[in-house]
């Protein structure tokens, strides 16, 4: 698929997000993230950017692989949608898990650059 390049723009940043999450670089991610961020996990739970940057803080689990197929990138303004499907393995307390979702993400063009305003995921059955 050929991309604009404001849509590889977007791809980069989500690329470098998930290169922050496996890093678990909580400074690089809290650039990244817009104050009102909001990440809504598979299961429903919803964390805003302290609660999520927490988490990743606290090593509740750690990012190893998100393979991610299907993606889209649209443009509205200044906001961009990317959506597709990951196959996501985390390192859960010493467990491995491995979780298939499809995703959308909200990324905004802020003077700073692209921003993530949102994260949501649905498991796929």
């Amino acid at each position: 698929m050929q991309f604009s390049e404001s849509q590889s723009k977007v791809l980069a940043a989500d690329e470098a997000r998930y290169q922050a999450l496996y890093a678990q670089d909580v400074q690089a991610l809290e650039r990244m993230l817009t104050e009102d961020y909001a990440h809504t996990h598979a299961n429903g739970h919803v964390d805003d950017k302290a609660g999520f940057l927490a988490s990743i803080k606290a090593a509740k689990y750690r990012f190893v692989n998100a393979e991610r197929s299907e993606q889209k990138v649209r443009a509205a303004g200044p906001v961009f949608v990317l959506n597709g499907t990951t196959k996501t393995t985390l390192d859960v307390g010493g467990e491995i898990r491995v979780m298939n979702n499809a995703f959308v993400t909200v990324w905004v063009q802020k003077d700073d650059g692209l921003k993530l305003l949102h994260w949501q995921a649905t498991k796929i059955v």
